[in-house]
């Protein structure tokens, strides 16, 4: 299988996630973010996002450890139709990221009236910003340092009041159900079939389990034998990938 250029590739750990994300479209969970760049006090936010990676095949590898070892590459042209931004990686003493913390004092510049909009448009912002290198809370507690840099991210943040966009994590860690609902509910990032470069799975044997399942879902009719035909055409392992590439 040739590569595809201009692929954004999003990772998750199951077969059923895969499934899932067909039937629904991409869910913005929130994930837990390193803001000491921005706020030493706070620690980690949460933001509701669906990322994704603009790297070639041939890195593939370095992410699925991470991030698992399913996954979807959707099309760029896809993404910026969809409103996904690549992240802004921020040095820590470059000039863009003191006036971002100078921003952080709405009442110098705006009127008080103007204050909640600004706010609402900084953490716009916020949620597409990360420092270059930083940590990231381990699935079964502490932390690992990260190259943010490496992972040439693009991102999907629907559009909240400040109040749902940046939550300090110990809130968020309470309530995650009921903010990770209201995105499910509210906020699903849906596509096309044809928007799809590429599924990946992790074994070959993946694939056979896959295609049944899809063939399922031609025989329950929601989706017509072409556009699965086409997306089975799309399926590639990452065996294949490490033979092939």
């Amino acid at each position: 299988m040739g590569s595809k250029s201009h692929t954004l590739f999003h990772f998750t750990d199951s077969i059923e996630t895969l499934v899932k994300i067909l039937r629904t479209g991409f869910w913005p969970r929130y994930c837990s973010e390193d803001f000491r760049w921005y706020n030493e006090q706070l620690g980690y936010v949460a933001y509701p996002l669906v990322s994704f990676c603009d790297i070639p095949l041939t890195r593939i590898k370095d992410h699925v450890g991470f991030y698992g070892g399913f996954g979807f590459g959707m099309s760029r042209d896809w993404a910026i139709r969809a409103r996904l931004n690549p992240v802004i990686y921020l040095s820590e003493n470059s000039a863009l990221r003191y006036s971002i913390l100078n921003l952080a004092q709405p009442e110098c510049y705006v009127h008080p009236a103007q204050v909640p909009k600004f706010i609402d448009h900084l953490f716009e912002l916020l949620a597409l910003i990360k420092p270059l290198n930083g940590k990231v809370m381990r699935s079964g507690g502490g932390e690992a340092d990260k190259d943010f840099y490496l992972e040439n991210e693009w991102r999907f943040t629907p559009t909240l009041a400040q109040g749902r966009k940046c939550i300090p994590i110990q809130k968020f860690e309470s309530e995650q159900d009921a903010y990770n609902k209201h995105t499910f509910d509210n906020y699903l990032l849906r596509f096309d079939i044809k928007d799809i470069n590429y599924v990946i799975v992790q074994k070959d044997a993946d694939r056979i389990v896959l295609f049944n399942i899809l063939n399922q879902m031609e025989v329950d009719g929601e989706y017509n034998g072409a556009q699965l035909q086409n997306l089975r055409s799309s399926v590639i392992s990452l065996e294949q990938i490490e033979k092939d590439f």
